[in-house]
């Protein structure tokens, strides 16, 4: 997933300075920015009992619930072999960044993080909710 967002940000960047370079920029997709959030499992983390390991999940749970109320958490969700990504509506990577460093699995260093600004055209962000 990761090479597939990279390729199409690189070839969105290509395309963007291309068609500046060519004076046809009325034909530029408008791109939305957001920020990418990779929650990655902090190997050096101190142990955790499960009774602790429940609460901080359950408030992490409680933080994504919240962020998504207020319009600032587009998506989140864990990967299978640990970890998981938010994908955040800020203003800034500082803001971005603010709002992670406070969520509890963070704050209680179950998970270091990685943040990218991400582009897409607009429009293109679209979650579907599947029937079963």
């Amino acid at each position: 997933m990761m090479k597939i967002l990279r390729t199409s940000l690189w070839a969105i960047g290509l395309l963007m300075v291309a068609q500046q370079m060519n004076g046809q920029n009325e034909n530029m997709p408008t791109l939305a920015t957001y920020y990418f959030v990779e929650l990655v499992p902090n190997p050096e983390r101190d142990s955790i009992s499960p009774s602790e390991s429940q609460k901080i999940l359950n408030q992490h749970l409680k933080n994504i619930k919240e962020m998504a109320q207020q319009g600032r958490l587009l998506l989140a969700g864990p990967f299978a072999d640990g970890g998981g990504l938010f994908i955040l509506d800020a203003k800034s990577k500082k803001e971005a960044e603010s709002w992670v460093m406070e969520d509890p699995a963070v704050k209680a260093k179950v998970f270091n993080f990685e943040l990218r600004k991400w582009f897409t055209e607009k429009g293109m962000l679209s979650l579907e909710t599947k029937e079963e």
